[in-house]
């Protein structure tokens, strides 16, 4: 018997048929696209930690400069806090003439141990409210405003002192004088 061979080897006619020239592209052409793709995977896979590192140092930088800006708050509030009571004295000064001159005379008579917490203006009336630290400090203020030549008629009317709160606590009403038959303020 005769024995039949296997021939593994393609013949010359399968390769210009349609499966055998599909067969031929793929295994030449269609090699180096597939190479190519799983490149382009690998350096995007690559990329990524490089970009994953960028987000984390970009998230670190965003929540230092967050700090930065709570740190400066306080002191943007004091600034508003101020830019608005400048602005609230100008007007004060334009609407009433001669404040500023009485709130200067107020504060070189004021002693350092004492402190305001209110000012009140009307027509020829003034009320001050504050703390002073010690009663020579209120006596030493009230003595200043006595002997000053813009006010007269001074009324303490509030005095209070608490065991928790470290000074003591005042409210004083007084009437200003007209300077050159105008009002002070």
């Amino acid at each position: 018997m005769p024995k039949k061979g296997i021939n593994l080897l393609v013949q010359e006619e399968f390769e210009k048929k349609p499966l055998g020239k599909f067969l031929l592209w793929v295994l030449s052409t269609g090699r180096w696209i597939v190479v190519f793709t799983e490149l382009i995977v690998i350096l995007a896979f690559l990329a990524r930690f490089k970009l994953d590192r960028d987000i984390a140092d970009l998230y670190e930088s965003i929540k230092q400069k967050q700090a930065i800006i709570a740190s400066f708050s306080s002191f943007e509030k004091d600034f508003r806090f101020l830019g608005k009571r400048l602005f609230e004295v100008k007007n004060l000064e334009v609407k009433q003439p001669g404040t500023t001159a009485l709130i200067e005379e107020i504060s070189s008579i004021t002693p350092p141990d004492v402190a305001f917490s209110s000012f009140s203006f009307s027509q020829d009336e003034m009320k001050i409210a504050g703390i002073a630290l010690s009663e020579k400090g209120l006596g030493s203020f009230i003595a200043g405003l006595t002997s000053s030549s813009s006010f007269s008629d001074i009324n303490l009317s509030n005095i209070t002192q608490k065991a928790e709160d470290p000074g003591i606590r005042f409210s004083l009403t007084m009437r200003v004088l007209p300077k050159g038959g105008k009002n002070a303020i």
